[in-house]
């Protein structure tokens, strides 16, 4: 075999190793949901989380704190119960993408002002490693 072929065999073999170590994963399953540890890791620890604006949701004005987003109801359930447990003032809203995409959001509204909101955060993310504030606008 010449040169060429054996590098063309060579990136097949490489190919195949990161699709064989990409299926063993440990991340979690898009349809398990999102944990916002997975996606965002800050830059260091002394920055502060961004705030990110979203319409207001019928008695929740202000800050807000999304901890978890699921695909199936009754994970967002459980930690929606779980959080009203441990005294948070949390709801959950129901996303439809279309296309059989729904997302169900876990949050924790009752936050008056940004400096409340940003120790909350901190207090949420402790228990359930997961959340980021979100400010919600007048449309």
């Amino acid at each position: 075999m010449g040169k060429n072929t054996w590098m063309v065999v060579l990136l097949i073999a490489a190919g195949a190793v990161v699709l064989l170590l990409s299926l063993y994963s440990n991340k979690p399953q898009s349809d398990q949901g999102v944990v916002i540890s997975d996606i965002f890791h800050p830059a260091s620890p002394a920055s502060p989380p961004m705030v990110i604006e979203t319409s207001a949701v019928k008695g929740h004005a202000g800050f807000i704190i999304q901890v978890y987003s699921f695909q199936d109801k009754n994970r967002a359930e459980h930690a929606l119960q779980a959080l009203k447990n441990n005294g948070y003032q949390a709801f959950m809203i129901m996303t439809d993408l279309g296309k059989n995409r729904v997302w169900y959001r876990v949050r924790v509204g009752g936050i008056a002002d940004e400096p409340a909101a940003h120790k909350m955060l901190d207090d949420i993310r402790k228990t359930y490693n997961s959340g980021f504030i979100l400010q919600t606008v007048d449309q």
